[in-house]
């Protein structure tokens, strides 16, 4: 079944570190869909839940050097 979950990224500088994390996310086994919006530091990740989990994004994106946090 298809989910969604957002997140807010603290650190973005420029619209490449939303490029660089949207890349990344849409990597992940199980993604259907990433949405970064640089101006508000917000990601939005549609998702299969029997595929994907949702805490593997977090660190999806600290490995990527930025900070994620709940919305």
């Amino acid at each position: 079944m298809n989910e969604t979950t957002q997140l807010r990224v603290l650190d973005f500088d420029c619209p490449t570190c939303a490029s660089t994390v949207e890349r990344a996310l849409s990597n992940v086994d199980g993604v259907r869909d990433v949405e970064v919006h640089y101006a508000t530091g917000r990601v939005e990740i549609e998702y299969d839940d029997s595929v994907a989990d949702p805490d593997a994004f977090t660190q999806v994106i600290e490995s990527q050097g930025y900070t994620p946090q709940p919305v």
